[in-house]
């Protein structure tokens, strides 16, 4: 027969017991001392920062780890010397930080920035050993495109 009405007092005062030493195990058992170390297992935490960026069809091309590669428009023709084409990223970045991380780590890769167009959209033209690159940053209201266009440098020649 059960009975209905208040339960004990004495499952009141267990259930709080039991609340507190949860409570407060768990606290300690993740306390982290002045150098980063965790209480308790004495390993280091590592700190993340962000998103990784990540190289894709041109290995010396960074790409920022919140723009997604967009398959329908990109198009890439590879040989065993060279690779060449197109690759569209779209994200929600703001236009300047793109900018900046282009500049930034293009350089680190060996890029030259040869010239650059700015306004409407920005177009970061590149060089580096006998290949062009123009990186196109667009930004649209509800997102960012970006297009990152590699070709062979072709010498002009006047007949």
């Amino acid at each position: 027969m059960k009975i209905r009405g208040r339960a004990p007092l004495g499952c009141y005062l267990l259930v709080g017991v039991l609340s507190i030493f949860l409570f407060t195990g768990a606290r300690c058992a993740t306390t982290k001392n002045s150098e980063g170390m965790t209480e308790g297992t004495g390993e280091k935490k590592s700190e993340v920062t962000g998103p990784v960026p990540l190289y894709y069809d041109f290995a010396d091309i960074l790409i920022p780890a919140e723009l997604s590669l967009d398959r329908e428009n990109s198009f890439v023709y590879s040989t065993p010397s060279f690779t060449a084409g197109v690759l569209v990223f779209d994200g929600y970045v703001q236009a300047d930080s793109l900018v900046n991380f282009f500049s930034t780590n293009m350089a680190k890769d060996g890029w030259m920035l040869k010239s650059s167009f700015r306004y409407r959209q920005v177009i970061l033209n590149f060089e580096k050993d006998k290949r062009s690159c123009l990186v196109n940053v667009a930004e649209y209201p509800l997102k960012t495109r970006v297009e990152i266009w590699v070709a062979p440098q072709v010498s002009a020649t006047m007949p």
